[in-house]
Order: C-alpha cells, then sequence, then structure tokens
C-alpha cells in the first residue's frame, strides 16, 4: 500500500501546493483550474465532463477530454513519482484526488471556524479568539486566485467569501468581548472600506469605536454607512444599524463596556456543534427521479405549528428492498439533496443489521453523543438515559438523520428524534411493522431503461450499441439490480476489447449453476451470478485478496490490513484491480494518510462464502492471526507514543480506529485467538483509561474475560476482571468495583501471580482510598510496595508509593504522605515516564498542601504541569490546576483571586473530558474560593453542586467536607441579617 507523502494544497488565494517545504510546479491557469476542481470535491469522483465545465464553462474545445488527461497526468508527474497516481487515481466514475483531512486549507479554516464558533457560544471569547485568528490567518487573496471561474468555482468562490466574512465578525465579537477595543477599530475600518454595504460590519465598528470613547467617530461611521447605502442601493439602514445608531446617540449604557466574562460550567454539557457525517454522493446516480422527489417531500420539516396546534410529527421514511437494490445510495442522495433543509447537521450511521457486528443502540448512541460534543462518563450508562440526551439535544434543531442497514425496531426507535423539525431515512431488508406513521417504501429494479442508462454510463454508449443482444443478456442477467450493474459495468469497463458477449456467457453459466443452491433467497441467482461473473474475471492475487476481506469481522478497514492478510507489502495491483471492478471503495483517506475501503455487506458475504469454499482453513486461521496481530502492534505503538515526549500523535489515530481495535479485539476473542486476545485487552486496558473510552473498556474486558473462560487460562479469566473492576471504578460505580476487585486478587493470590496481584492492588487503591475505605488502600499499597520492590518492578513500586501517599491523605496524615512520596520523585525521574513523574509530582503537592507547606506545592504543580502537557495529557493537566487553585485558597482569602483562574481553567477541562469526580472537586474550591472573596450566594452554589456530586460518586470524606462548609456559610449569612422586627 503506497502511504502517500504530506502535500498542502492552498486554495485560499492563489491555488498551489506544497511538499518538503517546496511548491510544487502546478502549471498553467487550465491546469490549475482543474487541480481546483479536484480540490473542491476532494476523496469523491470528478468525471470528465464536469472536468471539462469548470475549466472551459459552455466552450469546451473538441480535445476537451484529450486535455484534461494530459493536464491529469501532469499533475501527477508534479505530485511525485511515486505517489501521484495513488493520490490522483482514475475509476469508472471520474477522477479522485485523495486527501488527509488537514491537507488542504479549505478544511483546516472550515475546522477552526467551527471550532471558534463554538468556544464563542460557550463565552470562552479568548480561546474563540485565538481560533478564529488562526482561521483568517489561512486566507492569501481570494479563494481560488489564478484559476478560471465557471459556474461551480464561482459559487465556491462566493461562499467561501461570505463564510470569511462570518469568520471575521465571529472574531470581532471575539475581541470586543475581551476589551481590546482599539485593536479591533483598525481590524473593523480595512473591512468597511472593502464591503461597505455590509451592515454588520459598520455596527461592529460603531460599537469598537463608542467603547475607545470616540462616539463622535461612532457618529461619523454611521454617516458614511448611510450614505453608501443610498448611494448604492437608494436603502436605508437597516433596524440593526439604527438601533446602533440611537444607542450611540443616547449613550446607552449597555455600549459602555464589555459583556461581563462568562463563568464555564462546572458540570460536563454538550454545546451543539453541526455535524456532517454524509458519505460522498454518488456521481452517476442514476433513474429514480420519481421516487427521489416524491421522497424528499416526505421528509421536508413541518414548519412551525400554531400556539394550540399539536406538535407535527418527526418523517420517517423506511427504504426497504433486495440486497443489492441502492436503498443506501438512495438515501445518501436523498440526504444530499435536502442539505438545505437541515441546517444543523446530517447524521451518517451504519448500523451493520445485515453482516458484520451488529452495532447495539446503546453503544451507537454513545458514539453518536460523543461526535455531539458529549465527553466521557457525561454519557449515561443505560440506553434509555442515552437516547432522552440525544433527543434533549436535538430539541429545536433541524437534522437529518440517515439509518443505514438496520436490523428491527429494538435498534431503530431509542435512535429516532422526539421533536420537529428532524427527519429520518432508514435502510433495512426486512420491513418494520411497528414504527407508527413511518412511510415504509420499497425500491423496486430498475426497470430496463434504467439498468440501460447506468450500464451506458459506466461503459460508454458503442460498445453496448455494438452488440446489443449480449448488452441484454447481461441486463437480464443482473435482474436490475444497481449493484450487480456497477460489477458489471467495472469488468466491461476494464477490459474494453473484451466481448460483451464474453461477460454475458459467463453470467448465463454462474447462474445456471447457482439456481440450486440459494435455497430461494431473495437475492439469489441474478446477482449472484453477475458477482460471481465480476469475480471469476479477477487475476488470482486480486480474487485471494477479495476472499481474504471477506473474511474480516467488518466490511469496512484501513489499507494496511489487505497487506497483513496477503503477508505481503506489495497489495497495491489487487487494490487496483479490486477498485476497477467495483467490488472495493475507497471510504476516505484516514489521519495517516492511509486510505480505508469498505465492501457492500453483499458482496462482503459472497466473499466470505468463497474463502470457505476455496482456502484451506490453515491459511485461513494464519491470515487471520495476522490481522489481529497487526492491530496489535499498532495498539502498543499507540498506547506507549500516549505516555512518551517526542514519539508522535496518536490521539487521531486512535479515535479515528476506536471500534476497529475494538472489533478486532471480539473477534479474536470470538475466534480463540487466547494470547492475542489477552495482550491486545492489555494494551487496550491503558488507553481506555487515558482516553476515557468507557463503553469500549467494558467490551473489550469482557471479551477477554470470556475467551480466557472459554481458553482455560486462569490468570486472564483473574486480569480480565481486575479490567473490569477499574473500568467499574473509574465510573463511578464502586460497589460492583469493589466485588471484581478482590475476586481478581484472590484468584491471582491463589495461582501464585505475585506481580499481577500487586498491580491490581495499587488500582485498588486508588479506586477506593477517598471513598471511605482509605485502611484498605493504606494495607493495599504497603503489600504491593513491598512484593514489587522485592520483585524489580520499578514502575510498579513507584505506582504503589504514589498509591501509598494518596490513602495517607485521605486518612488525614499528609506529612507521612510527604515522606513517602518524596523518595519516589528521582525513582520516576530515573524511569524516563513523564506521565509517572508528573502524577508523583501532583499527589506530592496535595500532600504538601495539607501538610500546610504551599510554597513547595506550588514549586511540584508547575512542574508537574509542564509535565502534563509536554505529553498531552489533559486529565492530568486538569488534576494539577485544581490542585494549584486549593493551594491559593488555603493560603488565606488575600490570594482567594488567585485561585479562579486555575479552577476555572480545570472545570472547562474536566467539562470536556465528562469527569464527573474532577468536576465535584473543582466545584467544592471554586465555592471555598468564592467564600474567600466575600461572595457567599456563589459559594453555596458551587459547594451545594460539589455535595451533590460526592453524593452521587460515593465520596463521603469530601461530601463531610463540604456539608461543613455549607453550613458555615449558612450560619454566616444568619448572624450577618438584621434581626427580625416587631409587632
Amino acid at each position: 500500500m503506497v502511504e502517500l507523502p504530506r502535500v498542502d494544497f492552498k486554495v485560499l488565494g492563489p491555488v498551489e501546493a506544497h511538499a518538503e517545504g517546496r511548491a510544487l510546479a502546478l502549471g498553467g491557469a487550465k491546469q490549475r483550474t482543474l487541480l481546483a476542481a479536484l480540490l473542491v470535491n476532494a476523496d469523491a469522483p470528478v468525471s470528465g465532463d464536469r472536468l471539462c465545465d469548470a475549466i472551459w464553462g459552455e466552450t469546451p474545445p473538441a480535445s476537451a477530454q484529450a486535455n484534461v488527461r494530459s493536464y491529469v497526468a501532469a499533475l501527477r508527474r508534479a505530485l511525485g513519482p511515486g505517489s501521484g497516481e495513488a493520490r490522483l487515481g482514475l475509476g469508472h466514475r471520474g477522477y479522485r484526488l485523495r486527501l488527509r483531512p488537514d491537507e488542504l486549507d479549505l478544511r483546516v479554516f472550515e475546522d477552526l471556524a467551527a471550532r471558534g464558533r463554538t468556544a464563542l457560544a460557550e463565552g470562552e471569547h479568548r480561546t474563540a479568539a485565538r481560533h478564529l485568528r488562526e482561521a483568517l490567518a489561512l486566507w492569501r487573496g481570494s479563494a481560488f486566485e489564478g484559476v478560471a471561474h465557471h459556474d461551480t468555482l464561482q459559487l465556491e468562490a462566493a461562499r467561501l467569501e461570505e463564510m470569511r466574512l462570518t469568520v471575521l465578525e465571529d472574531y470581532a465579537d471575539a475581541r470586543l468581548a475581551l476589551g481590546e477595543h482599539h485593536e479591533t477599530v483598525g481590524l473593523l475600518q480595512t473591512q468597511v472600506a472593502e464591503h461597505p454595504l455590509r451592515e454588520s460590519l459598520w455596527a461592529k465598528l460603531m460599537l469598537a469605536q463608542y467603547r475607545c470613547h470616540r462616539p463622535g467617530d461612532a457618529l461619523k461611521s454611521y454617516a458614511r454607512a448611510r450614505a453608501a447605502l443610498r448611494d448604492e442601493l437608494g436603502l436605508e439602514p437597516g433596524d440593526a444599524l439604527r438601533r446602533m445608531h440611537r444607542a450611540v446617540l443616547n449613550r446607552d449604557p449597555s455600549l459602555g463596556a464589555a459583556p461581563a466574562p462568562v463563568t464555564p460550567p462546572v458540570r460536563p454539557v454538550a454545546v451543539w456543534r453541526p455535524i456532517d457525517q454524509l458519505p460522498s454522493d454518488t456521481a452517476d446516480f442514476t433513474g429514480r427521479d420519481i421516487l427521489t422527489s416524491r421522497l424528499a417531500a416526505l421528509l421536508e420539516p413541518a414548519g412551525a405549528p400554531g400556539p394550540e396546534a399539536p406538535p407535527a410529527p418527526v418523517p420517517v421514511v423506511v427504504l426497504t428492498g433486495l440486497p443489492g437494490i441502492g436503498k443506501t445510495t438512495l438515501a445518501t442522495r436523498l440526504a444530499h439533496l435536502l442539505r438545505h433543509a437541515f441546517p444543523d447537521g446530517q447524521i451518517f450511521l451504519r448500523l451493520n443489521g445485515a453482516r458484520g457486528p451488529r452495532r447495539a443502540p446503546g453503544a451507537v448512541l454513545a458514539d453518536l453523543l460523543r461526535d455531539l460534543g458529549v465527553a466521557g462518563s457525561s454519557i449515561p450508562g443505560t440506553t434509555v438515559e442515552r437516547s432522552a440526551m440525544f433527543r434533549a439535544l436535538l430539541a429545536d434543531r433541524r437534522v437529518l438523520i440517515v439509518l443505514d442497514d438496520a436490523r428491527d425496531e429494538e435498534q431503530i426507535r431509542p435512535l429516532l428524534p422526539a421533536t420537529p423539525g428532524c427527519a429520518v431515512v432508514i435502510t433495512t431488508r426486512d420491513r418494520p411493522e411497528g414504527l407508527d406513521g413511518a412511510h415504509l417504501v420499497d425500491v423496486a429494479p430498475f426497470d430496463g431503461e434504467e439498468a440501460h442508462a447506468l450500464l451506458r454510463r459506466i461503459v460508454g454508449c458503442g460498445r453496448l450499441a455494438m452488440e446489443p443482444e449480449a448488452t441484454q443478456r447481461v441486463l437480464a442477467g443482473c435482474a436490475g439490480l444497481p449493484l450487480a450493474l456497477r460489477v458489471a459495468g467495472a469488468e466491461l469497463a476494464a477490459r474494453e476489447h473484451r466481448p460483451v458477449a464474453r461477460l454475458a456467457a459467463r453470467i448465463d453459466a454462474e447462474e445456471e449453476r447457482m439456481a440450486g443452491l440459494t435455497d430461494g433467497r431473495p437475492d439469489g441467482p441474478a446477482v449472484h451470478a453477475s458477482i460471481a461473473a465480476g469475480y471469476c474475471g479477477l487475476a488470482p492475487e486480486a480474487a485471494r485478496a477479495f476472499r481474504a476481506i471477506g473474511m474480516l469481522p467488518s466490511p469496512e478497514f484501513p489499507g494496511w490490513v489487505l497487506s497483513a492478510l496477503l503477508d505481503t507489502d506489495d497489495t497495491d495491483s489487487v487494490v487496483t484491480a479490486l477498485l476497477d471492478a467495483n467490488l472495493v471503495q475507497v471510504v476516505c483517506i484516514a489521519v495517516q494518510g492511509q486510505p480505508r475501503y469498505r465492501m457492500h455487506d453483499l458482496l462482503h458475504a459472497y466473499a466470505a462464502r468463497r474463502a470457505q469454499d476455496e482456502d484451506p482453513p490453515e491459511w485461513r486461521r494464519e491470515a487471520m492471526g495476522r490481522y489481529v496481530d497487526g492491530w496489535l502492534r499498532r495498539a502498543r505503538t499507540a498506547g506507549a507514543q500516549l505516555l512518551r515526549v517526542g514519539s508522535g500523535d496518536p490521539v487521531g489515530w486512535l479515535e479515528n480506529e476506536r471500534h476497529s481495535l475494538v472489533t478486532a479485539l471480539e473477534f479474536a476473542a470470538k475466534a480463540g485467538y487466547a494470547p492475542q486476545t489477552a495482550a491486545l485487552a492489555a494494551v487496550l486496558e491503558d488507553i481506555c483509561h487515558l482516553r476515557n473510552w468507557w463503553d469500549e473498556w467494558d467490551r473489550v474486558a469482557r471479551a477477554a474475560l470470556d475467551c480466557a473462560t472459554t481458553a482455560g487460562d486462569a490468570v486472564a479469566t483473574a486480569a480480565a476482571q481486575g479490567s473490569l473492576a477499574r473500568a467499574s471504578a473509574a465510573r463511578g460505580h464502586v460497589d460492583d468495583a469493589v466485588l471484581r476487585f478482590a475476586t481478581a486478587i484472590e484468584q491471582l493470590d491463589a495461582l501464585g501471580e505475585e506481580r499481577r496481584a500487586a498491580r491490581l492492588r495499587v488500582h485498588r487503591g486508588f479506586a477506593v482510598a477517598d471513598r471511605g475505605m482509605a485502611r484498605l488502600a493504606l494495607e493495599d499499597a504497603e503489600s504491593a510496595a513491598e512484593v514489587l520492590g522485592r520483585l524489580g518492578d520499578r514502575e510498579g513500586r513507584v505506582l504503589a508509593l504514589r498509591s501509598l501517599g494518596h490513602a495517607l491523605v485521605c486518612l488525614g496524615r499528609p506529612g507521612e504522605a510527604v515522606r513517602v512520596l518524596e523518595p519516589a520523585v528521582p525513582a520516576a525521574e530515573r524511569l524516563g515516564h513523564p506521565l509517572v513523574l508528573a502524577d508523583v509530582l501532583e499527589l506530592l503537592a496535595v500532600a504538601e498542601s495539607e501538610h500546610g507547606r504551599s510554597g513547595p506545592a506550588a514549586r511540584h504543580l508547575h512542574r508537574a504541569l509542564a509535565e502534563y502537557r509536554l505529553v498531552r495529557h489533559r486529565p492530568g493537566e486538569a488534576h494539577a490546576l485544581q490542585d494549584l487553585g486549593q493551594v491559593y485558597v488555603e493560603l488565606g482569602a488575600d490570594q482567594a483571586p488567585r485561585a479562579l483562574a486555575p479552577l476555572t481553567e480545570a472545570a472547562v477541562i474536566f467539562a470536556e473530558l465528562g469527569d464527573l469526580r474532577g468536576a465535584a472537586l473543582t466545584s467544592y474550591w471554586l465555592g471555598r474560593a468564592h467564600a474567600g472573596l466575600d461572595a457567599p450566594g456563589r459559594a453555596a452554589g458551587h459547594l451545594t453542586e460539589a455535595l451533590s456530586g460526592f453524593r452521587g460518586l460515593h465520596m463521603p470524606f469530601w461530601a463531610e467536607r463540604a456539608q461543613r462548609e455549607i453550613t458555615a456559610l449558612d450560619e454566616d449569612r444568619a448572624g450577618a441579617a438584621p434581626p427580625a422586627r416587631r409587632g
């Protein structure tokens, strides 16, 4: 598999491309126009006709197609002799330019703009300003400078310019909120000169001038705006600009200062993030015009009802039909057509109802809530609660949801929104009868004209016209099923000089052979004959690759998987053959520049049967063993990178492959790859802990437990029980965690597994020390430190000492904790493990603070913060910030103002992470800080929230402290109140 070298493409100004610090030679204006058209449609096929339209508009020369091919060849040479063809490929649907997510400045701009808007909505003005400033800095002139602007690029350039101005206005809002009025005046004066008819810019300029104590200038700006509007358009200013004028004239107090800073919420919250998960639309979509129009009308959201009218039901369309009939393609086309009606987002969920590991609705909702901004343990534990949270997030939103390949009503119901404004498209092979109000639509096979039109678009008119009888036999063999037509068309397109009759004969023979093998299935001989004909046309190596993909637990996979299955790095030719035959499709280019592929589930099932029939069992098991080993190696590398400095950034890869990693482990467990299952589970346990993957952790541990139990491996069984205990503790399920810890430790002790048992005692100590079981934690830590020291496990002993220090702090013995933790610092330094060192420093700081030594505590915390930030460990950073706030609070009322900044920052991070324990602790210290600032109302609010959190998490030590503070506040307020009036 060719790994694409990085190329940075730029369209926000002159069209350019850079690789390894040098500009690539992209040729003249027409060649750059072609590149611009491909970049606008990156990762999607673009037909030669569309490229001609982009370059020449309505007057292409006779040699247009030949010129396009010449421009493409030149671009491939410019993009690199070894990778140009892999990056800019040609399939039967057109040319496709493959990009990583961050290789195009347009995509980076849109991402930064979205993050900036989200931060602005949350009141995080400095963060918003940073993101928006970075987004604007990507612009180097007008979009697509130096290329021909025909319809498509002209519309895209206009869209981008409008988006740039909107981002600029948001940036001005953020800077005004930060009090940077003088700087904002200069920025806005430049923009109103360029866009004198944009009233919103004038209004912001007037506000900035007024806040700079220049009301006269603000009034002059209004006069200039009014003159421009009257001269150019013959219009008076709009309501908003006139209101700003009146406010300046009246010296309205609301204009005099920036908005009050927003206190970030301590509870984990979700701010709506517009979402677009749709796959690419099919460039050569054919037929179904009447059906598409009817479905679009059914899905258009209803207008707002009258005040007394009942709310309109959510439109639900269920597309049913044979496998390969084109349900997903039709649903995707509908969703793209209806984008305008659903501006808040388009959600696309593959439910794997027909094939692959069926996705439980609870797991789907967890992923979806995370995509919508709900993080970590903020996601509720039950499907019912997750469904309620999802529906609450969708309230008052206009979102289209596509549920692809659903199995049954049980899988569908929790994923349906409850409020008007949304709509749902469902594809399924079976008719769900219990969805009240849903529109059930059977998608029929293509009629003869539609089928012929699709085949003609793929193969070409002339060739089919030369063999009309053979063409009709191919069409009959495909039975109007688009998937079969595409496979047959790809077979013909890939072999231009082979007669159509040859494919027709092969389909006839396969249809006759398979007629007795399909047992009357509705997707019987017709479609299978077409697929079989396409398969039989493959070269032996490509055919083996096709069968190997059928063995995978999921039809979607990253490119390296095929190399692992075939035990070779040279898979370019077989991948090209499968793509050309329309047997796999490129889904996207992943974060590391490698493509991801997907096979239709019907093809996947067929490939699995072929593998079962044709490949020896030993080869199949060895190939899938290499598949599991490949995931294990990559997971180990990513896990190590999470903890080390300067070893790459694995977060993007891990988030992209989260489902694939768990699916691979569950496959390995079920297939009996016991050693690999245990090893992969151990790696994923730490990754899940560091990334807050709560659901995945539970699935991993349970699969490992089932595998170990089946294999009769007592050690692996106990290890899996211990992992489940850690997962339960992380989610606040202390009672379940304590039982599982006890079982696992007892088993490991009985098996003589001293090291494993000691490590598990360390984890139990951390989990229970501040939850009413500090003495048990103390015993665990003392025992583990002795065992791990004796066994020479240096890292384990440092962790045990940290656990011991934690238990001593919870027992109110901070001086002893300091004496335990001080020697652990140099021991951690010798490990060369920044995260372990940071954890020890953070806990030592807590002990020093509790011991009344704020100076050393602050020094340790600043050092810990630096280490956490070095390895980008957000949970540790949040805890260190919270501890720093605690130090300032405990120094007394005069230092309380210094506590607010780190505590507020910690609250934001804990909210992002969904860390309920950290959020509750931060709320407690924010309450203490506000009490020191003589703000009893705010103090009581934070402390009450902390108390609720501590009780919910079974943290009695902290609940008692919060209750004492609340009682003291109440007594102080009662003592300060005036005496009641008599009589």
